[in-house]
């Protein structure tokens, strides 16, 4: 189980690479940008600074992260749950 913009958003917030997050999730970059795109609307604000192609993480992005990291331990406890 688990909230794929939320993945998305939290990979790319580690990696701080579009290119890093759709090889390490199997997507394409343009994947990723909608994602995030979809997940800042979602939430009315930007999540990252673009700089060309680096990418780094506002406060609300850093504030979302940690959120996002208790949620998906908690998809990872509920997946040890179903086996």
């Amino acid at each position: 189980m688990t909230d794929k913009r939320l993945l998305v958003f939290t990979t790319l917030a580690r990696t701080l690479s579009f290119g890093e997050t759709a090889r390490l999730l199997g997507i394409t970059q343009p994947a990723v940008s909608k994602n995030i795109a979809v997940l800042e609307a979602e939430i009315g604000a930007a999540l990252f600074v673009r700089y060309g192609r680096s990418v780094t993480l506002t406060d609300k992005g850093l504030s979302l992260l940690q959120i996002s990291e208790k949620i998906l331990a908690g998809y990872a406890e509920i997946d040890n749950i179903k086996e």
